[in-house]
């Protein structure tokens, strides 16, 4: 057993070769990640474990140290610790002050114009890395940062990058990357090979090129554009389906930049968008011509009413083809949580000489209003009784919600104002293996109700209701604390190949991907396909807690044939964003609608 510094253990004051550790930034199976500084300098100090990593730490700091561009994230150190005997490698990178893409997008509700100029800014990252010879091979929005001050876009992650070159350090078909993100080409090869010759497959820039489609398009419409599960299926909708055009599933797109994201998902390389460099140009081209359009949010925000269809709801056929209600981003309203609620009573000033109750202004605000909604409502009740042939009110119908993968990525972090580009330099962790932000976000905004009397109705009686007994707003149940594996568990899933940190993709037993309703207490997921040793359909017991998301933890798995084994496994949403996403209609503190698929990910305890 190592007894050395541990990577997720060191204090803030630490020395690690003249950087002074700050705070931890996140950490994974195999590196942790720190603020630290140096001659008063900010910078993300990545420690990563020598004897996992083995040769990816060299590669990774010579695809950093070929790249100096304002758009890719900078190395400004790397080497050894302890220097005595070494047991770690260190990379200090230039600390950005932002946000992932994904949370950026969440949180600000972008505009088109404000897209574009992000993705010009990937395409400008890419058309440098590729005239150095370097391919990314992992455009996804957990690999772009915003920065907080300007907007700036940084691609960050050069882990499993390549260079020419540069010598093979994997195996298997394809190289290391994100399964959601190969290309039609990609995809099949690996249908050609599989059985066959089994030949290794050469990315190429244009591989980079179609993954920033596929961010584009989830930029542009909160969607994904080709869902479900990694299986046959979705390679077949991959390698030949054509998606819906941003444009279609959001009017608010402009149309030249829908042509470009289509241009950029075209099926073979030959009909793509041919180089980053066409890609910048043909972006900053569409911004010249932008209008004032392009300001406009491309989403609805959390304060908008949503957008309903008129009708009859008992008419299946006006409610099976309402168009979709428009997804929402921004920031959400803030909910008054039973721990803050609690918090304020204990520390309100009591005294056993006051006889009536002192209600705080608010309450008295509430009071004032109900009397006001109280004479409002008599009035509308007494013009509409005046109405002859007055039509029955009208019951509206709220769209159907997108069940969009894409979203569950997009949640804003926990507990921290800013996510530094703290995964520009992992090449030394293994395939698809990052150090990630633990994310949370608020609960939905509530359901819409009926217009006319029930409005009034329902407003007066929550005014007067929450006047008389000081209502604290929707309640919402905090996160599970954390807890141990259970015993065994960390080593029988090592002794399957599976590593702390390592995620695999997961789905509720229904039959196919959907949005689903779920309930606090007891469940179960079924593994999608072979993860390492784990053969594909292994069922995981556990038990789900419903709260601003919805979280959970699995500590038993079993396969066919009756075998069963202790796991200690956390349900993630896709980009590994602890939980999965409340959607709307379901704003119970015990049951929520969410996405029926997702990830699970092997932890050493549950945090």
């Amino acid at each position: 057993m190592r007894k050395g510094p541990s990577l997720a253990m060191l204090a803030p004051g630490s020395q690690v070769v003249g950087y002074t550790v700050e705070r931890p930034l996140g950490s994974g199976g195999f590196g942790a990640v720190y603020l630290a500084r140096c001659d008063g300098q900010p910078a993300a100090l990545k420690l990563l474990d020598l004897a996992r990593v083995g040769e990816r730490v060299d590669r990774e700091v010579s695809i950093l140290l070929k790249l100096k561009h304002p758009n890719v994230v900078g190395i400004l150190g790397f080497g050894l610790w302890p220097t005595a005997s070494p047991e770690f490698a260190f990379i200090a990178m230039e600390y950005v002050e932002g946000r992932q893409l994904d949370a950026w997008a969440s949180e600000e509700n972008p505009s088109a114009r404000q897209v574009a100029r992000v993705v010009l800014d990937v395409a400008r990252a890419l058309e440098a890395s590729h005239g150095a010879g370097v391919l990314h091979r992992d455009v996804k929005e957990a690999n772009i940062m915003v920065r907080t001050s300007d907007g700036a876009a940084k691609l960050v992650d050069f882990g499993i990058g390549d260079y020419e070159g540069a010598r093979e350090i994997t195996s298997g078909i394809l190289p290391p990357g994100t399964p959601q993100y190969r290309s039609p080409e990609a995809r099949t090869h690996l249908r050609q090979n599989r059985r066959g010759p089994r030949a290794r497959y050469e990315p190429t820039p244009s591989d980079d090129l179609w993954t920033l489609g596929l961010v584009l398009y989830g930029l542009l419409t909160a969607q994904v554009a080709f869902e479900g599960p990694e299986d046959d299926l979705r390679d077949e909708a991959v390698i030949a389906d054509v998606p819906t055009s941003p444009r279609e599933v959001n009017e608010r797109v402009p149309v030249a930049l829908s042509d470009v994201c289509m241009r950029l998902l075209e099926k073979t390389p030959a009909t793509r968008v041919p180089s980053a460099q066409a890609l910048r140009v043909a972006l900053e081209e569409v911004l010249r011509e932008a209008d004032a359009a392009w300001d406009v949010p491309l989403c609805d925000s959390y304060s908008e009413a949503p957008a309903t269809t008129e009708g009859n709801r008992d008419s299946h056929d006006k409610w099976l083809h309402a168009p979709r209600q428009r997804p929402r981003r921004g920031k959400r309203p803030h909910v008054v949580r039973q721990e803050e609620v609690r918090a304020h009573e204990e520390s309100a000033p009591t005294t056993e000489h006051v006889s009536q109750t002192v209600r705080p202004a608010w309450a008295w605000a509430a009071v004032a209003l109900a009397v006001v909604l109280v004479a409002v409502g008599a009035l509308w009740s007494w013009r509409t009784s005046r109405v002859e042939g007055a039509l029955p009110t009208r019951q509206e119908v709220a769209r159907i919600g997108s069940s969009s993968q894409a979203a569950q990525a997009a949640a804003p972090p926990i507990g921290m104002e800013a996510t530094p580009a703290v995964v520009a330099v992992p090449a030394m962790l293994p395939e698809a293996t990052t150090v990630k932000m633990e994310k949370t976000e608020t609960p939905t905004a509530p359901k819409s109700v009926r217009k006319g009397t029930g409005i009034m109705s329902r407003v007066i009686a929550a005014a007067v209701t929450c006047s008389a007994l000081g209502c604290p707003g929707t309640q919402v149940r905090p996160p599970p604390p954390p807890a141990p594996c259970p015993s065994g568990a960390v080593e029988a899933m090592e002794a399957l190949g599976i590593e702390t940190g390592d995620f695999h993709g997961a789905q509720f037993l229904v039959e196919r991907t959907q949005v689903i309703a779920v309930t606090d207490g007891a469940t179960e997921l079924r593994l999608i396909g072979k993860w390492k040793r784990m053969p594909s359909g292994t069922i995981f017991s556990g038990r789900l807690t419903v709260s601003d998301r919805v979280y959970g933890r699995f500590t038993r798995a079993s396969i066919a044939g009756g075998e069963s084994f202790p796991v200690c496994l956390e349900l993630n949403a896709e980009g590994l964003v602890k939980g999965l996403e409340r959607k709307p209609g379901d704003d119970s503190p015990t049951s929520a609608r969410v996405f029926s698929t997702g990830e699970v990910r092997a932890v050493r305890e549950f945090e």
